[in-house]
C-alpha cells in the first residue's frame, strides 16, 4: 500500500511517502501558492519512494484551520491526483493531527496552538479521553476556565507567540513545551487517516478545507456590501 500525507496548513509544507518498504519524509520552508509547484514536490518525494503518482493508494492532507491559500492549494492538488490515480482521499483537522504527534509520549492534557493573527489563534485543548475545547478561533483569555482546570499542560504549536498570554489567562498552570517532543505532523496524518478511512471511509467529492475563519477578503467584501446600501 503507497501512502502520501501532506500538510499545506502553515508555511512549512510537510510531505510523506510511505510504501510497504519504506517511509520518506520532508519539510519545506516557504509556502505555496500554486498546485503546480506543490505537485512538483510530490512528484519528487514518489520518486525518493521509487513509485509513480498513479501507484498511490491513499491520500491523505490536513483540512484546516490553517493558511487559506495553503489549505485550498493542498486539498486542490490531492483532488486532481485521486481523479487521476483513483486513489482514497481522506483529511484531517489541522489541530488534531498536532496534538496526536505527542499524545504516545505525554499523559499531560495537550494544548494545540497556530497563530490566526490579529492577536487570535486557532486553539485545541484535549486530554487523554476527551476534547475540551474543540477548534476554535479565540485568545487565551477566552478559554481561561478551561486551561485553569488543569495543573500543567504540554502546548503544541506557536508556543512562543501565545504564552505570556497563557500566563495571564491561567496563572496557576504550568505551561510546558519542548520542541524536541513535538513529532513529525506528517506520520500523525498517516496514523489518523488511516483510521478515519477505516471507521468512516473516504472524504466525499464535494469536501473543502475547513477554515473557521473567514478571510480578509469575505470580510473586506461583507464590509463593502453593508456601506453599499
Amino acid at each position: 500500500m503507497n501512502i502520501l500525507a501532506i500538510d499545506t496548513s502553515t508555511k512549512i509544507l510537510s510531505i510523506a511517502v510511505k510504501t510497504d518498504e519504506s517511509y520518506e519524509e520532508r519539510l519545506i520552508d516557504g509556502h505555496f501558492s500554486h498546485s503546480e509547484d506543490l505537485l512538483h514536490e510530490i512528484k519528487e518525494m514518489c520518486a525518493r519512494a521509487l513509485i509513480a503518482l498513479k501507484d498511490l493508494d491513499i491520500l491523505i492532507c490536513t483540512k484546516g484551520p490553517g493558511s487559506f491559500t495553503g489549505l485550498r492549494v493542498g486539498m486542490a492538488t490531492l483532488k486532481g491526483i485521486r481523479s487521476a490515480s483513483g486513489a482514497k482521499l481522506v483529511s484531517i483537522p489541522t489541530l488534531s493531527a498536532m496534538i496526536n504527534t505527542v499524545k504516545a509520549i505525554s499523559d499531560l492534557p495537550v494544548l494545540a496552538v497556530m497563530d490566526a493573527k490579529k492577536k487570535r489563534y486557532y486553539i485545541r485543548l484535549e486530554d487523554k479521553e476527551n476534547v475540551i475545547v474543540s477548534d476554535i478561533d479565540a485568545n487565551a483569555e477566552d478559554i481561561k476556565s478551561e486551561l485553569s482546570s488543569f495543573c500543567k499542560i504540554l502546548v503544541v504549536g506557536d508556543y512562543e507567540k501565545i504564552k505570556e498570554d497563557l500566563k495571564k489567562a491561567a496563572p496557576s498552570v504550568l505551561f510546558v513545551h519542548d520542541p524536541k517532543n513535538t513529532g513529525n505532523i506528517s506520520k500523525s496524518l498517516i496514523e489518523l487517516g488511516l483510521r478515519q478511512l477505516e471507521e468512516e471511509g473516504e472524504d466525499e467529492i464535494g469536501m473543502g478545507p475547513v477554515y473557521i475563519r473567514k478571510s480578509d477578503a469575505e470580510v473586506s467584501l461583507e464590509k463593502r456590501i453593508k456601506e453599499g446600501f
